[in-house]
């Protein structure tokens, strides 16, 4: 093609950018995606990630054998486990205040019940580790924790369909499947108990039950100010938006 200025013909006509030896934008992403699929971190998150999925539907389908089973090896699935019973709780309630039109909804809305659930689980297990210390019981710590989160999987799932209920305006059913999730806090922590020898240790000042009721009790606490507070910061800013002119 000539140059109609009479200089040198154009030898690209898509112009002086795109030379021909030059990688192409899409060729550019398509490498740096490449070599970021070849990344070593990337490659060990791929494979975590596949072994809880493994772990997960394993246990969502026959939690109780499950946990009777499980080694443990899988001590960092259970703490995912909790992690996400954690990081969903505050989700639902996150969504909530979205769909309330809540001012100010990262704090109490997210923050608050991420942090409240937390400590809920924090508790569930140092309570139930306490209560095996006053028995004494011997057991290994990491595979109790093993054990009780591989009985909380059942309460993801849980969460899971709570939020996507809530997006399509069923509260009654998603506040249903929430409290039921709460509730497998307790069934992992007594299931759990159970799993060894309680009162061997003869006569003493203090009966199995009112240790294992306190540990109930508290973890309880925990959750019902978990629900309580997101309550009563969502009509605090239901509140303030209806004062706003």
């Amino acid at each position: 093609m000539n140059n109609p200025e009479g200089g040198t013909p154009f030898t690209n006509p898509e112009g002086p950018n795109n030379q021909p030896g030059q990688p192409q934008p899409q060729r550019k992403v398509s490498e740096q995606f490449n070599n970021l699929l070849k990344d070593e971190r990337v490659q060990q998150a791929q494979a975590v990630g596949k072994q809880y999925w493994s772990f997960y539907l394993r246990a969502l389908t026959r939690p109780y054998s499950t946990m009777r089973e499980i080694p443990v090896a899988h001590f960092m699935n259970s703490l995912i486990t909790m992690g996400l019973t954690a990081l969903l709780t505050a989700l639902y309630f996150l969504t909530l205040f979205i769909k309330w039109d809540v001012s100010a909804i990262f704090g109490p809305g997210f923050l608050k019940p991420l942090l409240l659930t937390a400590v809920g689980l924090a508790v569930a297990c140092g309570a139930t580790y306490a209560v095996l210390r006053l028995e004494k019981v011997s057991f290994d710590f990491k595979l109790l924790i093993t054990r009780m989160g591989t009985l909380l999987v059942p309460a993801v799932a849980l969460l899971v369909l709570a939020i996507l209920t809530l997006l399509v305006s069923l509260y009654s059913f998603s506040t249903t499947l929430v409290a039921l999730s709460f509730l497998f806090v307790f069934i992992s922590m007594n299931t759990a108990l159970f799993q060894y020898p309680l009162n061997t240790g003869g006569s003493r000042g203090i009966d199995t039950l009112y240790p294992i009721a306190i540990a109930n009790i508290v973890t309880g606490y925990i959750f019902y100010k978990l629900i309580t507070s997101v309550i009563a910061g969502a009509a605090f800013g239901m509140l303030s938006n209806s004062f706003k002119f």
